[in-house]
């Protein structure tokens, strides 16, 4: 069982039976299919994908035997990603034990490398097939997928607060870009930035909760390189129905540090009342839609 199966809708689905019904389902009845042939590889590979909600369902994987007939691989829930992209230098690598994808990026923005499932592998697959492109340049639109949540309240900030941290967001981007580009004024800045703060925070820890001080996180989490701890401000919240099993699931439009991204969560896995404005905390399993065009 997909351990993010519940973020899509399908809390109650518990038993392979019942999952076995539900591959059937996509299988028989895909939205939407593709097939690539491998050539000198030999065989092919299949994707069929079908909608149970807005923008979210699932990704059945497998191939066709010479007689016609399917055979699964794997499956996996997705969450098709906010319409504000990021763009920057990506490194696509397949994973070891099946035909899928990871896509690696660094955003200038929270400073670290991305690491995400590729949504659309079935796309880089077919460009791969005749040229070779782990290395590439485009647009990525994440999204991600938690099974556990929790609704903050927002950090109260006057209008020019927010533009002291809108222009302190844009100078730290530009030190991290110098700072790669091997500039020492720009390394040193960044760590007398990051001293400050560390003497900011312990002095405020004491009398403060740490959820006033951290507006926005964007943290690695467990030991799967594509999981993330994050908190970010809810930009706008959509709720919608799984028709296949009736639960109802939000997806959220979050920003983290600047960076946007949609996550999907079941409704009762997630504590509180989400609105705009409001603070999102949760774990995600970070997807990510490539641009191949």
């Amino acid at each position: 069982m997909h351990a993010y199966l519940r973020a899509v809708g399908f809390k109650q689905i518990i038993s392979k039976k019942l999952l076995k019904e539900l591959l059937y389902e996509v299988i028989e009845n895909p939205d939407d299919q593709k097939l690539i042939s491998l050539g000198g590889l030999g065989g092919n590979v299949v994707e069929l994908k079908k909608s149970f909600a807005d923008s979210m369902g699932l990704l059945v994987h497998g191939y066709y035997e010479e007689d016609g007939s399917f055979q699964l691989e794997y499956y996996v829930p997705y969450l098709e990603g906010n319409p504000q992209p990021i763009e920057d230098d990506i490194t696509i690598t397949r994973h070891v034990s099946r035909e899928s994808f990871a896509g690696v990026c660094e955003d200038m923005r929270i400073g670290a490398t991305l690491i995400y499932y590729l949504e659309n592998g079935m796309d880089y697959l077919d460009k791969a097939i005749n040229q070779n492109l782990s290395y590439y340049h485009g647009k990525v639109y994440l999204s991600g997928l938690s099974t556990t949540g929790t609704i903050l309240l927002p950090v109260s900030k006057n209008e020019q607060q927010r533009e002291r941290g809108r222009i302190a967001s844009l100078n730290r981007k530009k030190l991290i870009s110098d700072a790669k580009r091997g500039d020492e004024t720009a390394i040193e800045n960044l760590t007398y930035e990051d001293l400050n703060t560390y003497t900011s925070i312990s002095r405020r820890i004491r009398n403060e909760d740490v959820f006033t001080i951290v507006d926005s996180s964007f943290m690695p989490y467990g030991v799967e390189c594509d999981q993330y701890s994050i908190i970010g401000e809810i930009l706008d919240v959509h709720s919608c129905v799984n028709h296949y099993s009736g639960e109802k699931v939000y997806t959220l439009l979050v920003d983290c540090n600047d960076l946007q991204m949609s996550v999907g969560i079941n409704a009762d896995d997630l504590t509180g009342e989400p609105e705009t404005g409001r603070r999102f905390k949760g774990a995600v399993w970070l997807q990510g839609r490539v641009d191949f065009t």
